[in-house]
């Protein structure tokens, strides 16, 4: 998927217009949509990370790097495990591998 195509999507799915977006991460309502149109594919590195922070998706998320998931309610759940403790994160990996069925 696109820069332009996950732009729109996350824009869409969170209810905000053009300008809600770019007033959020301090760019022309413009440049949004030249983003989401295609027209701009290259966006600086501290825009991705203020569209990332906007929508709480990763940055990675838009750099196209490969991901568990395009969902984002699920990169927004990975993105509030950081900063947990390596005995916490165990405890994570065993619940989900016992809701899996592979305890």
């Amino acid at each position: 998927m696109s820069l332009a195509s996950k732009l729109k999507e996350l824009r869409i799915k969170s209810g905000q217009s053009l300008q809600q977006v770019a007033h959020g991460v301090g760019v022309s309502k413009a440049h949004i949509w030249e983003l989401e149109s295609g027209k701009s594919t290259n966006p600086g590195v501290e825009l991705l990370k203020r569209l990332a922070e906007h929508f709480k998706v990763t940055v990675g998320y838009f750099a196209g790097d490969a991901q568990l998931s395009d969902d984002p309610a699920v990169l927004q759940f990975f993105r509030e495990m950081e900063g947990l403790s390596e005995e916490d994160l165990k405890v994570l990996r065993n619940m989900a591998a016992h809701l899996k069925g592979k305890s």
